[in-house]
């Protein structure tokens, strides 16, 4: 995106404070009070109708004057088990308004306000598929088809929507349809990437705080929420009626999509991906549905999660093999440059790099059989521009090397300050044969006049090689590198010091080690906040035990400690 004007359109479309829509969709009402005093501090205007009354008149008043007692034990019941962050809780059915028609309630709790959503129930409604029989099903048709073709197919038959796809983000944020379940008249997406403009950072957040997400007729007129004088805007982040930007709403017309709904998947506390449902004309979903897509999601997270678990786990475990033969070669060789030559293949394995280069004094090895000797002097003038401070990265070939060819990814770590030595690892270029729904160049149009944006109108199939990049560096790789910096650094250095450095290394190793104890267990919580609707008693006594085990390794030091002063 060169254009200045568009770029400066597109940084204010980034800004753009979605969670303060100040409006909401048309098909439910809004109310928001002070849990101690009532006091209605924000009121959407279609609840005037509802009340018969105007919406002006609401604000101010206490919530009891408009619900009945059953009604309002079921909001405050819903507000007091809600924590911070929590999705909306349906409530119940409540009879609501001037002529107490049957409404679904949902209630949650934010900044300091209760927010009630009332959604008009359909009496002939048929009831909606189960969770738990959508995730048996999943389960049993495991082998059949699949993994994400069958969540897909999954979610189509609970929502009836056209187009159900599985969309995975990649590190750059661009998406790309990893699965598809298609039916009507929609076209197909599968295959296809998106580029990250598609969904900005703000969008992205609320994906994340907000799992579920129901657009049931992108041709609405959004309806305004009145707030109290002194009142602050209200944050409609975690509400299901929020109205939502009116670019989206353009570009989803510009799909052809009248009805759209999401379904966040979250793995490791990050947003990984989306399942996103398309409908060429108007479809509701009930709080029914949202719930069980909400616990559908939920467990495809999770098996998303353990899946991710077990890759870390399994990479990490090759390294620790490939660095504890290292540090054997290291202890027994008489030189630690002839150990590294003997085992170059541990050192690349230890590193998780297709090659590396060693360089310490008058000293340097090259490993890796495509390792090119003339890459060695772009990759050192890089590393000591970008890492002499600090280790980092590049997965861009042109960012450090304009000879165009070779490898292309390069992280860069000085073994010890102001010794000028330094440990390279690069990575072999990956060429992709991308196919973008549309040009990643077209993403956004510009209304040269006002400077605002609009969504592109065309999504037709646009094909582009990429050439010069690599798989992207990770926290983990980052990780691996200090660990073979701080082996290398113990058996490299000599002297006087070497001995008090040898402890320093080691003091350092096991303040990594903690941080990635640290990082396991945050990735630990995470799973388990998709896991406790889906473990057996068994299984949760099984949990308790290792976390009991846990607390008690933990608390061991410290009773020590106690003693020993004591």
């Amino acid at each position: 995106m060169t254009d200045p004007k568009l770029q400066a359109a597109y940084d204010a479309c980034a800004r753009e404070p979605i969670h303060l829509s100040g409006a909401i969709q048309p098909h439910g009402v809004l109310l928001a009070f002070a849990p101690r005093s009532g006091e209605i501090v924000a009121a959407s205007e279609n609840a005037g109708e509802l009340f018969a009354t105007d919406a002006q008149a609401l604000l101010g008043q206490a919530i009891d004057e408009w619900f009945d007692s059953h009604a309002l034990e079921l909001v405050r019941a819903s507000a007091a088990a809600s924590q911070p962050g929590d999705f909306p809780r349906l409530a119940g059915l409540v009879n609501a308004g001037a002529w107490g028609e049957l409404h679904y309630l949902s209630v949650h709790v934010r900044a300091q306000l209760i927010h009630v959503e009332l959604e008009p129930a359909a009496r002939d409604s048929a009831e909606p598929l189960d969770a738990h029989a959508m995730i048996a099903r999943l389960e049993t048709g495991a082998q059949a088809a699949p993994f994400f073709q069958a969540v897909a197919e999954q979610v189509r038959e609970l929502t009836g929507y056209d187009r159900v796809m599985v969309y995975a983000f990649r590190r750059d944020h661009s998406g790309e349809v990893v699965a598809q379940a298609l039916g009507g008249e929609l076209s197909s997406y599968l295959g296809l990437r998106f580029p990250a403009s598609d969904i900005p950072p703000q969008a992205r957040a609320l994906y994340l705080a907000n799992r579920v997400r129901v657009i049931p007729d992108a041709g609405y007129a959004p309806v305004p929420v009145r707030t109290a004088a002194q009142a602050a805007p209200l944050d409609m982040s975690f509400d299901l009626l929020r109205s939502v930007s009116p670019i989206h709403l353009e570009y989803l017309r510009n799909m052809g999509v009248r009805a759209s709904m999401s379904i966040s998947l979250i793995v490791d506390g990050r947003l990984w991906g989306l399942i996103a449902c398309h409908h060429p004309q108007p479809r509701p979903v009930g709080p029914r549905e949202r719930i069980a897509a909400d616990v559908f999601g939920r467990y495809v997270s999770l098996l998303l999660s353990t899946r991710n678990l077990k890759q870390i786990g399994a990479a990490e475990a090759a390294a620790r093999l490939h660095r504890d033969r290292l540090e054997q070669a290291l202890a027994r060789a008489p030189s630690p440059w002839a150990a590294l030559r003997e085992q170059s293949e541990a050192l690349l394995g230890a590193l998780g790099a297709d090659a590396a280069a060693l360089v310490a004094g008058d000293g340097a090895l090259l490993a890796g059989a495509d390792f090119d000797p003339a890459a060695l002097a772009p990759a050192l003038a890089w590393a000591r521009t970008h890492a002499r401070h600090a280790p980092a990265g590049t997965a861009e070939r042109a960012d450090w090397n304009d000879a165009g060819r070779g490898p292309a990814g390069l992280f860069a770590t000085p073994l010890e300050a102001g010794t000028g030595g330094w440990l390279l690892l690069l990575r072999n270029e990956q060429i992709e044969h991308v196919r973008w729904a549309g040009s990643p160049d077209d993403a956004y149009q510009l209304d040269a006049g006002r400077l605002t944006i609009g969504p592109r109108t065309s999504f037709a199939e646009w094909n582009q090689t990429v050439s010069g990049t690599a798989e992207p560096w990770s926290e983990e790789d980052a990780e691996r590198a200090e660990r073979v910096r701080l082996l290398l650094s113990r058996h490299l250095d000599a002297g006087a010091q070497r001995e008090a450095e040898h402890g320093e290394a080691g003091g350092r190793l096991v303040r990594l080690d903690l941080h990635g104890h640290r990082r396991r267990l945050l990735r630990l919580a995470n799973l388990l906040t998709d896991a406790a609707d889906h473990l057996d008693a068994s299984r949760r006594a099984q949990l308790e035990d290792a976390i009991a085990a846990m607390e008690a390794a933990l608390a061991s030091p410290a009773d020590a400690e106690r003693r020993a002063a004591g």
